[in-house]
């Protein structure tokens, strides 16, 4: 569309260059007798001159939307690219933070287990101490008893 477009105004600015010298013979003799800022063409030669008048126009109206157009790409391709910047950033500061707390867990982990170890191994040894103190009070009972009886017997 773009490639007919321009055919179109090339084919335009043929045409339009070709009325132009075709009629500059006219023109200069015009220009003799009246300035070029007072006189206005009009008919076909008027059209035409409109015609190339609107159409240089578009076009130079055309090159600054895509002188815009250019701009608005360049500061999108940065503004992603710092975007995608802060984000890998962010997705770095994250993996790291990550890494950290596992191996904060790891230790915290290995200490818990080596607590509980210690505590189980207290807890086994009181058993034992439970064990062989009720042994004694057993024993001391016993003892009372075959006092008692040595007592009550004398």
């Amino acid at each position: 569309q773009a490639q007919d477009w321009r055919s179109r105004q090339c084919l335009l600015s043929l045409l339009l260059s070709a009325h132009l010298a075709k009629s500059s013979n006219i023109a200069g003799m015009q220009d003799s007798m009246m300035s070029t800022a007072s006189r206005k063409p009009t008919g076909m030669k008027g059209k035409v001159h409109d015609l190339a008048s609107t159409l240089q126009t578009q076009n130079e109206e055309l090159g600054i939307e895509k002188g815009h157009m250019h701009t608005i790409k360049t500061e999108n391709a940065s503004s992603t690219t710092g975007m995608q910047g802060q984000l890998n950033d962010i997705k770095r500061y994250f993996h790291a933070d990550i890494q950290r707390m596992g191996e904060e867990f790891r230790v915290q982990q290995r200490l818990q287990e080596a607590e509980n170890v210690r505590l189980q191994q207290q807890v086994t040894q009181l058993k034992g101490e439970k064990t062989s103190i009720h042994q004694q009070v057993v024993a001391l009972q016993r003892r009372i008893e075959e006092i008692e009886e040595e007592v009550g017997h004398e």
